[in-house]
């Protein structure tokens, strides 16, 4: 099995919302917002309350463990307690169970779900161990990428339907100058499914490559999985 250094809070919720919205465009009166203000702006943590625990399915899907790593099932929880601040919480992390299970968070004072940079950070690394490059590379793409990006309306399955959905899509690698040497990882697509009535409202994130004939080469797939009061 690979292995990877713990995870920081470089990428925290806080820390890469910052670098993202960066010299980005605010597009507040366009028809679609940004995938800026629906990811990283939102008060995503604001209706939970003390010791609400999120749980969230975890898949990896590798067509190549020698180069890609083993496929696996597991789980990420999320645990809220009080912050500093009336608006602010802290969110203590359980990344993956047992032997795959490692250091992250917790993350303190943010008003964001931090799910999102806990999977991104776990993909950048994972990328970064099967091309033996420096992650910094990768996290600027995907967030030109993501600075770029419009949120498009969604239907949520599960939830109220009358509360706003949203989905963000961005193919960082498409049209990147190495990508002969990415085994097929150029074709990777992030996708991001937000609703108002999910719990911490992010609820799906899916981080695919395939082949020229539609198999998976490499997946990364995490759903909401439940909320324990």
């Amino acid at each position: 099995m690979r292995t990877f250094r713990p995870l920081s809070c470089a990428f925290g919720a806080t820390a890469f919302g910052l670098a993202l919205l960066a010299g980005a465009a605010s597009g507040a009166q366009e028809p679609q917002p940004d995938a800026a203000d629906i990811l990283f702006e939102r008060p995503q943590l604001q209706a939970l309350k003390l010791g609400d625990n999120l749980n969230y399915s975890y898949s990896f899907h590798s067509a190549d463990e020698k180069i890609f790593g083993p496929s696996f099932d597991d789980k990420i929880a999320l645990t809220i307690d009080k912050g500093d601040a009336p608006d602010k919480k802290r969110v203590d992390v359980e990344l993956f169970s047992a032997e795959r299970r490692r250091a992250a968070g917790p993350f303190d004072d943010i008003s964001g779900n931090p799910l999102l940079s806990l999977v991104l950070e776990e993909n950048l690394q994972r990328l970064a161990s099967i091309f033996q490059s420096n992650p910094r590379y990768m996290k600027t793409a995907i967030r030109m990428a993501l600075r770029n990006a419009k949120a498009s309306p969604d239907h949520a399955d599960g939830f109220d339907a009358a509360a706003p959905a949203w989905k963000v899509e961005v193919a960082p690698f498409v049209n990147d100058p190495n990508k002969a040497r990415m085994h097929g990882l150029d074709t990777l697509t992030y996708r991001f499914r937000v609703s108002a009535a999910a719990p911490g409202e992010i609820y799906e994130i899916d981080i695919a490559a395939r082949d020229p004939s539609g198999a998976v080469l490499f997946e990364e797939t995490v759903r909401y999985a439940g909320k324990k009061p």
